[in-house]
């Protein structure tokens, strides 16, 4: 409203200012003008009179009509000499004008001209005076000459006539010279008018322009200005109402708050309690405000103005813990905090009490103090030495037991010991381990160090644990330290007991072994002789008896060292698949005898190449492949392998072991990985053993990271009661080794190849499928003779037949004849166990044997070789005709180092009959010397471990830093794990145990005899 009148007033300012200095003026010198122009028009009406009344002289016939003339025409000359000084010099003028030609009444007008300072003078004025009084001495002239003329005779009459009109006459010629200098004075006033008219009008647009304008821009920044006052008033009001709504928020704040909150006055007198007071204290607001502050403690009531005014007054804070009471006399403990409220002129307007319950507080804190001081109390009488470490190896704390164990009495001795001396020398570290802590997640590194205090004659092994702390805001450690130095001594002896209960053990193994192998190589030269049935059934007898015991001497020597904690895991590649066709020629020994089918399948993403311990991987699958045929009389047993999970580097592999046996009962599954355990009784008797074999085999997959179950019956025969059969499941993680890839090197290398399959046994038959599928090669199957011929007649394009003995034998000579007469040129390769003798007519006209149990590289190589003539190092014997002789062969020599002389003759007969020419050494140093001096004529080297003079792993050192690098068999009864590596570290090229049986020996012997051997 004021912002509004005083645009009025400033309106108004301006209309007025711009009246007075420009319209005022303007229009006072148009009328100044204005009356100068009816002061020209005056003069001319004057001098028309004046010129009348001179013409009237003519006419005058009467005296006094003379007079009054000559009368009336000096007034009229006065009046305009009257009117020219006033146009020369401004003035009033009074004007007489009758109201009209009849009346006689006049009408008085005053006519106010002010010499103009616009327009000046008009000269012409000043020229007016001159004539114009002329006018006057003519008047006076005339009108004495009509005198005269009026008052002379007849005679006279005439000439003065003439007289008067010769004055009548100069007096137009005067009268001419006015009128024209009038008009030139009447056209200087017009010109004037209108000049000072346009001029005004120009002015006059111009200021209201100007006025217009003015307003206009007075009204845009007046407007700004209201806009800006109203947004700054709005800003105003904004801010007052956050101010007031965060007065609002705050007020509730403290109201709400939980601590109890006063307000006083500079005299202490309350002026404000919050919510919480009221509930803390029970007294109401009106009993509190007005009242001073008081707190009950023991000693009595403080008073608000001794506790406050001493201390806050002059501006400082106040705090301290009281014990006070409620209206209701209950005893409770506050922490007070009084600070001075101070005002825009920085001085004290208020205080303000904050009154905070720490009853339980101090309870917890009393509560905390004292479990401080029974942990204190407790850490004191630990039997573990507990001290607090700083960044440089300082000790900030110890525990009474740290100060015994070092020689201490007192835990200050310790600290002021060992703060002056080298940490490090103190506690010399000799073995260090890091892990984490399951629950905290904290590495925690645990030392073993050796304690050494010279000054005590102390000298102690420790164990300790150090983890990270924080004490202070800083961190530290904590050491946790124990004496160990008499379980050291104790372990030691342990170990030392150990040593000689392993030595004692391969001594035993080596003792039992060295004759059994003499039993066992006996047997099995008398086995290959003529002998009657009941001769052969007793040997048969002997040699199970000498398996089944050296079996039981295998499963105690792992077990007793499993059991020690001696067993270790190694990490090292090898291929799985070549490890898998090895466990199948170890097991079809035992498989082939009693005519089971044993089968492998690898999945075709398994990788190739993993890491891991390849040895106790084949020990678990030796174990379980062997107890599932040992419990299996008829029927198969599988071998799987799959991927059960792969992430980045790392595979999990699945072995299942499924056979057809007689299964496990229900209540036995749980024991079955129980030491000593079968599933009954009667196994024990039917089919002996220690019971330890699925033990190991759990001990070790344990060992490797694995997890091992069982399932019986098994799934695929669950409905034979009699026979119900069981599937061992173990899984193993393993490391994918660099160039192990998931796809087989084996995949599509045959593709295109089409084949026929002949098989009557389901398992078999699909797992052959699959393995040949894997290669890709397109398999047609056949159940038997029949159904064959029937698929060569619709598929003319077959290019091989695999064909199982089974089949084959049941037809003879018809089942190749019957295949060549509508193929001639189609390959066959029969599938038969290795020890079945079969008749010469049965494999007649196949071009490759391969032996059972199928190995995935022997198929693999033979159908390569059958393709591909020429181009690979290894295949799969040829079928020579029945009649055909044997080649004479050249002789290889084997050099035999045994020192046992029973165990050289059965090895020497047995070399012989595998027509091997023998040279014997009876010690290391004999073999050495042997070789140094002609190692050509040496093709292969049988090298026992334990002998007298020099042993076999120094004398297979000694040989190959001579570099002689021909083939070295290990023969020993130490059958450990681990002897296998140490003999390969010594340079051993492989490994046979004692007893050495015929038929592994020729297999061994045929592998290395003529392989070409690199320098390491």
């Amino acid at each position: 409203m004021g912002l509004f009148i005083l645009t009025v007033f400033v309106i108004i300012f301006i209309e007025n200012y711009f009246d007075q200095n420009y319209t005022l003026r303007y229009h006072q010198t148009i009328r100044n003008q204005e009356q100068k122009q009816k002061l020209e028009f005056v003069l001319k009406e004057q001098l028309l009179n004046i010129q009348l009344l001179f013409n009237s002289y003519s006419s005058v016939r009467h005296p006094q009509q003379l007079a009054n003339t000559h009368i009336e025409i000096r007034e009229k000359i006065n009046n305009c000499i009257n009117v020219l000084n006033i146009l020369d010099q401004g003035g009033r003028f009074q004007y007489r004008n009758r109201v009209n030609l009849t009346s006689s009444d006049e009408i008085i007008e005053i006519i106010s001209y002010d010499r103009d300072q616009y327009t000046g003078t008009i000269p012409e004025v000043r020229e007016l005076y001159a004539p114009i009084q002329d006018l006057q001495s003519l008047s006076a002239r005339i009108a004495a000459t009509m005198r005269g003329y009026l008052e002379a005779n007849a005679a006279q009459a005439p000439a003065i006539f003439e007289t008067a009109n010769f004055y009548l006459k100069q007096a137009e010629s005067v009268f001419d010279r006015i009128y024209e200098t009038e008009r030139k004075i009447a056209y200087d006033i017009q010109s004037n008018v209108v000049s000072v008219n346009n001029t005004s009008i120009n002015v006059l647009n111009r200021y209201n322009r100007l006025k217009y304008l003015g307003l206009i821009l007075f009204s845009i920044v007046t407007g700004l200005v209201t806009y800006l006052i109203i947004v700054q008033i709005s800003r105003i009001i904004l801010v007052r109402k956050k101010a007031e709504a965060n007065n609002a928020k705050l007020l509730m704040a403290v109201e709400q708050s939980p601590v109890a909150i006063m307000i006083t006055n500079t005299r202490g007198i309350t002026e404000y309690v919050n919510h919480s007071f009221v509930n803390k204290t029970g007294y109401t607001k009106k009993e509190i405000i007005g009242s001073r502050p008081y707190f009950f403690s023991n000693n009595g009531i403080y008073d608000f103005s001794e506790i406050v005014m001493a201390t806050i007054q002059v501006g400082n804070k106040w705090s301290g813990e009281i014990e006070t009471k409620d209206k209701a006399g209950k005893t409770y403990w506050e922490k007070v905090q009084i600070s001075p409220v101070l005002n825009d002129e920085n001085t004290i307007s208020n205080f303000i009490i904050i009154r905070e319950d720490i009853t339980e507080k101090r309870l917890l804190t009393q509560s905390l103090n004292e479990s401080i001081e029974n942990l204190k109390s407790i850490t004191d009488n630990l039997p573990v030495g507990v001290m607090l470490v700083d960044a440089n190896h300082k000790i900030i704390e110890v525990n009474q037991t740290a100060s015994k164990i070092m020689g201490f009495n007192t835990v200050e001795e310790t600290i002021n010991f060992v703060n002056s001396r080298d940490y490090h020398q103190l506690f010399e570290v000799v073995h260090q381990n890091s892990y984490n802590d399951f629950n905290s997640g904290v590495e925690v590194i645990a030392l073993e160090e050796r304690l050494t205090i010279k000054e005590n004659n102390i000298s102690r092994i420790i164990l300790k644990n150090i983890i990270p702390i924080k004490n202070n805001n800083q961190t530290v450690k904590l050491e946790a330290f124990m004496d160990i130095t008499a379980q050291k001594e104790i372990q030691q002896r342990e170990a030392e007991a150990n040593k000689a209960k392993s030595e004692f053990l391969a001594n035993m193994s080596h003792e039992i072994r060295t004759p059994m192998n003499g039993i066992v190589g006996a047997a099995e030269l008398l086995v290959r002789t003529r002998l009657t049935q009941e001769q052969y059934n007793i040997l048969s007898v002997i040699s199970r008896s000498c398996d089944n015991l050296i079996t039981i001497i295998n499963d105690i020597l792992d077990f007793s060292k499993i059991e020690a904690r001696k067993m270790t895991i190694e990490t090292n590649p090898f291929d799985i698949r070549k490890s898998i066709d090895y466990l199948m020629d170890q097991i079809s020994f035992k498989s082939n005898e009693k005519r089971l089918d044993v089968m492998a399948s690898v999945d075709g993403n398994v990788p190739v190449i993993v890491k891991g311990d390849e040895g106790r991987l084949l020990q678990v699958l030796m174990n379980l492949l062997g107890n599932a045929v040992k419990f299996t009389d008829k029927g198969e047993v599988v071998l799987r392998v799959d991927t059960e999970s792969r992430k980045g580097k790392e595979v999990i592999l699945h072995f299942s072991i499924e056979d057809t046996g007689i299964g496990i009962p229900p209540g036995k599954i749980e024991k079955i990985f129980e030491s000593f355990t079968q599933a009954d009784g009667s196994t024990t008797r039917q089919y002996g053993g220690t019971g330890l074999g699925t033990s190991i085999s759990k001990m070790l997959v344990e060992l490797m990271g694995g997890k091992i179950w069982v399932e019986s019956p098994n799934p695929a025969v669950k409905d034979n009661a009699e026979f119900p059969g069981s599937v061992f499941h173990f899984t193993l993680p393993f490391l994918i080794e660099k160039g192990g890839k998931q796809e087989d090197i084996y995949r599509n290398r045959f593709a295109g190849l089409s084949v026929a399959l002949v098989d009557n046994h389901p398992v078999g038959q699909l797992l052959l499928k699959k393995m040949l599928q894997t290669w890709g090669v397109e398999v047609l199957v056949a159940d038997n003779h029949k159904s064959l011929i029937e698929l060569l007649k619709d598929n003319p394009g077959l290019d091989l037949i695999i064909a199982d003995s089974h089949i084959a034998e049941v037809n003879k000579r018809d089942f190749v004849s019957d295949v060549r007469a509508l193929h001639q040129d189609i390959r066959l390769i029969l599938l038969m166990p290795e020890n079945h003798s079969i008749s010469a007519i049965t494999h007649r006209g196949f071009n490759r044997i391969v032996y059972k149990p199928v190995k995935h590289s022997s198929l693999f190589s033979t159908i390569y070789d059958l393709f591909n003539p020429g181009k690979n190092g290894e295949s799969s014997p040829a079928i020579a005709d029945a009649d055909e002789d044997d080649a004479q062969e050249e002789r290889k020599k084997v050099l035999l180092v045994e020192d046992n002389l029973i165990n050289q003759k059965i090895a020497e007969k047995m070399l012989s009959r595998l027509k091997f020419d023998v040279i014997i050494s009876r010690n290391g140093q004999e073999a050495v010397d042997i070789l140094e001096k002609d190692a050509t004529s040496v093709d292969l080297v049988l090298m026992d471990i334990q002998m007298p003079v020099m042993n076999g792993l120094d004398a297979t050192r000694a040989i190959r830093a001579r570099d002689i690098f021909i083939p070295i068999i290990a023969m020993t009864a130490n059958v450990l794990k681990g002897d296998r590596e140490i003999c390969i570290e010594a340079g051993m090229n492989d490994y046979i145990g004692k007893p050495v049986k015929i038929d592994l020996l020729e297999k061994m012997l045929n592998q290395w005899i003529d392989k070409p051997l690199l320098k390491k």
